[in-house]
Parts: structure tokens; sequence; C-alpha cells
């Protein structure tokens, strides 16, 4: 490698290193918007005033510019990979190495969300064992409780079968944990 190589290959290197930041930032803000939509869709469910449809629609709207800006971004950084000779080849390996962690994700958080249920009938119990079951407010409640955490079981359920389906898939794929 020449001089020329090197000092050409630092500034790539430091960009690429500065835009990967502001993409776990990107994501991480992409999640917080999915969410905070997800939560203004359920408050604002069979609301017409145009302040939540507009509210709505700006949501979904940022989170389609995000998904684009991260395309843009990404698609940026592995041109410059490429330029710099950096290129990754495909392989099997590579591809049940990027499922497995997919996998342990989804297994993640399947175990977390699949405690939930419990503490949220837990909570709902607490509360009908204080003896306000007659109000109607505290019976809604708990119901709706109930359902959230129905919910919250089939979520988990889900995650887990998703979690199976991608071990089914990355052993088909390999021997003995060894790409065939």
């Amino acid at each position: 490698m020449t001089d020329a190589e090197t000092s050409s290959e630092v500034p790539a290197a430091s960009a690429i290193w500065a835009v990967e930041q502001v993409t776990g930032e990107l994501r991480e803000a992409y999640l917080g918007v999915a969410a905070a939509t997800v939560l203004l869709e359920r408050v604002g469910a069979g609301c017409a005033h145009p302040a939540i449809k507009l509210a709505r629609r700006s949501g979904e709207d940022a989170l389609d510019l995000a998904g684009d800006a991260e395309f843009q971004v990404s698609d940026g950084i592995r041109r410059l990979r490429v330029a710099a000779g950096h290129r990754e080849t495909a392989t099997i390996g590579g591809l049940v190495e990027a499922l497995d962690d997919v996998r342990d994700r989804l297994g993640t958080a399947a175990d977390r969300i699949g405690r939930l249920p419990a503490r949220i009938t837990a909570a709902g119990q607490q509360l009908s064992d204080a003896g306000r079951t007659d109000d109607p407010v505290t019976g809604t409640t708990v119901r709706q409780w109930q359902d959230g955490a129905e919910r919250l079981a089939l979520m988990a359920k889900s995650l887990t079968s998703a979690a199976a389906a991608l071990s089914s898939y990355t052993e088909g794929l390999t021997d003995g944990g060894r790409p065939r």
C-alpha cells in the first residue's frame, strides 16, 4: 500500500465511521417514531379531527422518509467500501450468521415480551382485589389489561415461531454447524 492509498483511505474510513454512527442514531430514532406512531394510532382510533389525521399521516411519512434515508446512506457506505476494495463476498456462512443473529434477537424479544402478560395480569388482579370491581372504570381497565396481556402472549408466540423457523432454515443450510 502506498502513502497515497493510505492517505485517501483514512478520510473515507473516517467518513464511513461518522455516517455509521448517524445511521445507528437514525435507527434508534426510527424505533421511537414507530412506537409513537403506534401509540397515536391506538389513542386516536376513530378520531376524525384534522390535527390527529395530520399527525398520523406525518408520522407515517416520517417513517417512510427515514427508511429511504437509511437506504441512501447505507448504499453510499457500501459503494465506498467496494471502491476501497473491502467488498465482502456473500457466503452461506455469512447468511447463516446474519440469520442466527436475527433469530437470537427475536428469541430475546420473545422471552422478554413473554414475561409481560403475567405482570399485567397480576396488576389487574391487584386492582380487582382492591374491591373496586363494581366501579365501571376499574372493570373496563382490568378487561383491557387482560386483552393487552393476551395480545402480548400472542406476540411472544409469533416471535418464538419466527425464531424457530429461522433455526430450521439455517439448520437446513448447514451440516453439523458448518455451511454445506
